[in-house]
């Protein structure tokens, strides 16, 4: 007998796509609007407040392993529900912090949020929960969360200006308290009510013995961790390149205001009309980003289509993050790969401004450009190479699965 597969409706796919909207607002996104308030009001340095954030994902990436243990190991979703709650308690620390150790404690404390309730500890949840409809969940909910960065900054920009920062981080806790947990203990299946056992994905390309030391495993590592510096890199330095271009601010917010956009409508296309594997898929986003970021060091002309391109393969990757270790390693043990997976990324990622803005500094805009092309060009390589792999071990499992004998 067949077994049924567990879908979300779509009520709660929206509902998780807008606690994770709430979620990146609250922690990721919201020093692009506070950060200068901060500064006047404190006298502290940009390097402080945003190595601040910095801190917090060398923390969310330290932890995401044994995060992904837990919901890997646990019946229960005792992690994602509670994120909003750990995240609160950090934006109050922050609202309440007039020494900067203690600024600096609230973005600890936000960090171990972030590692809970953001894209990572998300996809691994989804993935031990809804089997094989988990590649489709995971494209609907970041569709609706690639909005975060313009609602979350619109909330946050209307409540600095009536309420001053400290206030705004007290009201932004409280939507979190009470919005995250109900939503997630809403939109996710409790142990009790999972009666239909999920059938396990494929797991023709996963490596049996051993899987987080294979080679696969130590690709896909590199891959995402020169895709997390690729996408922080050219987006925090965007309005850079594109001054570097001799371009009006007023032109630039113009050609910025397409990234949100081409990043939403790739995960349209891959939702309604994409039928490729996401090894393949990985393959068309690395070329893609690397040719948006090309287009960076041409004529202003082509600057447009440098941001539309690079935010196309940007929206890919963040899918791929959740459906690439999916295919490769299968349902079990998914959320353990996914954890594993973002430790080095997000430590990447948190270096990444600090490397980015001395190459800037000490050379130019060029030369940054230029080096980012060569790991884009690695990263083509590298998921070539995956691809490659990936076939192999599918060849090989049917191998062996064409000489098991069937007893009759």
């Amino acid at each position: 007998m067949s077994l049924e597969v567990l879908k979300p409706s779509i009520t709660k796919i929206v509902g998780l796509g807008i606690a994770q909207i709430l979620l990146w607002g609250g922690s990721y996104f919201i020093l692009s609007v506070l950060a200068e308030p901060i500064m006047k009001d404190t006298g502290w340095s940009y390097q402080m407040v945003y190595g601040s954030l910095s801190l917090s994902l060398l923390i969310s990436g330290l932890l995401l392993p044994r995060i992904g243990r837990i919901i890997g190991t646990h019946e229960k979703n005792i992690v994602l529900p509670y994120a909003g709650v750990v995240m609160a308690l950090g934006l109050v620390v922050l609202g309440l912090s007039e020494q900067f150790p203690v600024f600096l404690l609230g973005w600890v404390i936000m960090g171990v949020a972030m590692g809970m309730g953001l894209y990572d500890a998300l996809f691994a949840t989804l993935g031990k929960n809804y089997g094989k409809a988990t590649s489709k969940v995971i494209v609907q909910i970041t569709l609706i969360s690639s909005l975060a960065p313009t609602i979350s900054w619109s909330l946050v920009s209307l409540l600095l200006s009536n309420y001053g920062w400290r206030t705004s981080c007290f009201i932004y806790a409280a939507i979190l308290l009470v919005t995250i947990f109900p939503i997630h203990r809403f939109a996710l299946p409790s142990a009790e009510n999972k009666i239909t056992k999920q059938p396990q994905l494929s797991n023709k390309g996963a490596v049996l013995n051993e899987p987080f030391r294979s080679n696969i495993f130590y690709l896909l590592l590199i891959s995402f961790t020169i895709g997390a510096v690729l996408t922080t890199g050219v987006i925090i330095h965007l309005i850079d390149i594109l001054l570097d271009k001799k371009m009006t601010m007023a032109t630039i917010v113009g050609i910025v205001a397409f990234l949100g956009p081409s990043q939403a409508g790739v995960r349209v296309v891959e939702l309604l009309f994409s039928r490729n594997e996401p090894v393949k898929t990985a393959v068309i986003s690395a070329v893609v980003t690397l040719l948006g970021i090309l287009l960076f060091l041409l004529d202003p002309t082509v600057a447009i289509l440098g941001v539309i391109l690079f935010g196309m393969g940007n929206g890919m990757r963040s899918i791929l993050r959740g459906t690439l270790p999916l295919a490769i390693f299968g349902q079990e043990g998914y959320a353990v790969a996914v954890g594993k997976l973002a430790r080095v990324p997000l430590i990447a990622q948190a270096l990444t401004p600090f490397v980015s803005g001395f190459l800037i500094q000490q050379f130019s805009i060029s030369v940054f450009l230029y080096s980012f092309c060569a790991l884009a060009f690695i990263n083509i390589m590298l998921n070539i190479l995956i691809l490659k792999v990936a076939h192999q071990q599918n060849e090989s499992s049917s191998d062996v699965l064409l000489k098991v004998p069937i007893n009759s």
